[in-house]
């Protein structure tokens, strides 16, 4: 079925418990299930890219430190998690795409994760296809480039790279058979039919897995001074994802401590994910109890 930008506002403006419990039903479909998930810095330092809301950028003068993990790091990592009962790692660099000789190095990390049995993903930036193909046979099941906004409002955010640069990177992605992970970034100043364009994107694209982070204001960059996104936004966006995108998972993702107690209400909506555990740069959320949470609204955890 088509789905236009009206069709998602129209959903949008539903009474609240009304448009949670229609998400819920769908994602009820696949079962009541939550799969937790966890991201870790592997290479860190000045990204050349000028992304309106990155501490990493170069451009609002990063002075942290530039470093990359090494593969017993990831392997710790990756144990960790599953003894957590995280059933999915994504490793994380900064930067506008990583060299070939990166690759090889981030290949041979992987090769040795996909041992242990934990679920995959990368986010290595705007990868060429020989590169993708080759992170694709080292045991990466899955690919993260999120596209933050709609097309119409990405120029606002960013000015290095553009809409279409994420999304010729999904598609390559997808055509080396790896499953995708985009989502938005929501309190950028955009509205909501910028996040409407979003989701579309996302359904063309057939995405698996949607993150949806909240703006978290990090000083010296142009951001620092936003205000974090309305609750009932995000919890009504979460929600309007999840019926647009009936296949994927939504998660919520960095900054949903904005959302304070009212995350409950998002999994017993469209969210059928958690991005746990501290995050890129900024401290996040404690595993044990996004646990308990979520056995305490009667759900179960899911493996990748």
């Amino acid at each position: 079925m088509t789905m236009k930008s009206e069709d998602l506002l129209e959903l949008l403006n539903l009474d609240l418990d009304d448009l949670l419990a229609r998400a819920y039903e769908v994602r009820c479909q696949r079962g009541a299930v939550v799969e937790l998930c966890s991201i870790v810095n592997a290479k860190s330092g000045c990204c050349s890219e000028d992304c309106v809301f990155c501490a990493q950028s170069g451009r609002w003068g990063y002075s942290g430190p530039k470093a990359m993990i090494t593969k017993d790091q990831a392997l710790s990592v990756g144990y960790r998690c599953l003894e957590s009962g995280i059933s999915r790692l994504s490793l994380v660099t900064s930067g506008r795409s990583l060299s070939d000789r990166e690759v090889d190095f981030f290949c041979s990390i992987y090769e040795s994760l996909s041992e242990i049995g934990i679920g995959l993903c990368g986010s290595h930036g705007l990868l060429s296809e020989p590169q993708m193909r080759r992170l694709a046979t080292s045991g990466l099941s899955r690919y993260h480039c999120n596209l933050e906004t709609g097309p119409r409002f990405f120029p606002q955010i960013c000015a290095t790279h553009g809409f279409m640069d994420k999304i010729e990177t999904l598609k390559v992605a997808r055509g080396c058979g790896l499953e995708l992970c985009s989502g938005g970034l929501w309190g950028l100043g955009e509205g909501d039919l910028d996040r409407a364009e979003m989701v579309l994107a996302l359904r063309e694209l057939k995405v698996e897995s949607v993150p949806i982070n909240c703006l978290i204001p990090v000083g010296g960059t142009p951001m620092e001074g936003a205000s974090p996104p309305r609750v009932d936004t995000v919890l009504r966006w979460g929600a309007v994802a999840q019926i647009a995108l009936p296949w994927a998972t939504i998660r919520y993702a960095g900054g949903r401590s904005c959302l304070g107690e009212q995350v409950s209400r998002g999994l017993k909506g469209g969210i059928g994910g958690l991005l746990t555990g501290d995050y890129l740069t900024t401290s996040g959320s404690d595993v044990s109890k996004d646990v308990g949470l979520i056995r305490s609204l009667g759900l179960k955890l899911s493996n990748f």
